[in-house]
């Protein structure tokens, strides 16, 4: 078994926001750790229990350009994305140690903005006091895949959220049959300075659009430089909803092949 961990810092989206003439920086995790599962034992496990046969929601029917929207990764041979298993629900654990007030509403509100627009469904398993485990590790000790970890950090335990970095987020994937999927990553957003944009005007939304840009990160969305655009790298403190090609980014993220356990 072979694996690779996630890169360092691809990029950084700038957001104006609520508090005076604060900027925020919004990094993103390119995807690149990815395990083969021709190794002796293999990487997958046995198939989820909560897994379907066929896909558990569906994508908004959004027609975009290509150029409003860019992914993270794509399959070995082909541009179609890499994506999560849309026949199964993408479960997440958060560690809540630097939560803002109302967080965990702003973070489901966050996910329903992503499973309506790609048909991904999510699971919050509930809260963790254990540290995200590295990149390269992808199986829970119970066999299963390890659920995607939600961190509310600071700079001091996350030193990537440096300066106005507020929040960074990536992915890894598996490789069967020469093909790739996402199943299980971290998402780490800086609580305190999001405390201070919660007090600022706009403040609930603009704090739930940094949670929507580092879930786009999570399922497949990297930045695009295109005007209007919740992915893309300088934004406003009036942008806080999904853009057309962020949509039709989501769609196309949500719209991958099921893994066949």
């Amino acid at each position: 078994m072979t694996a690779r961990g996630r890169d360092a810092d691809a990029g950084r989206r700038r957001a104006a926001v609520a508090v005076a003439a604060l900027v925020v920086l919004l990094g993103a995790l390119s995807v690149a750790s990815m395990l083969d599962d021709g190794a002796a034992g293999g990487a997958f496990p046995d198939r989820p229990d909560d897994a379907a046969s066929t896909p558990l929601g569906v994508p908004a029917a959004r027609a975009g350009d290509a150029d409003q929207y860019r992914l993270i990764a794509t399959q070995p041979d082909d541009d179609e994305p890499v994506t999560y298993d849309p026949c199964a629900p993408i479960h997440l654990v958060v560690d809540p140690r630097t939560i803002v007030e109302g967080g965990m509403r702003l973070l489901d509100q966050a996910l329903d903005e992503v499973s309506e627009a790609s048909g991904l469904q999510f699971v919050v398993d509930g809260t963790t006091d254990e540290t995200a485990p590295d990149d390269e590790t992808v199986r829970s000790p119970d066999g299963g895949w390890l659920p995607v970890t939600v961190t509310w950090s600071d700079p001091a335990a996350s030193p990537k959220l440096k300066g106005s970095v507020a929040g960074f987020a990536g992915s890894s994937s598996v490789e069967r049959d020469g093909r790739r999927w996402f199943v299980t990553g971290t998402v780490v957003l800086d609580g305190p300075q999001l405390a201070r944009i919660l007090d600022g005007r706009r403040g609930r939304a603009s704090v739930r659009s940094v949670i929507m840009h580092e879930l786009g990160h999570l399922v497949g969305l990297d930045h695009v430089d295109a005007p209007g655009q919740l992915m893309q790298p300088e934004g406003d403190q009036t942008l806080t909803r999904w853009g057309a090609g962020d949509l039709a980014g989501l769609a196309a993220v949500g719209s991958g092949a099921c893994i066949p356990y």
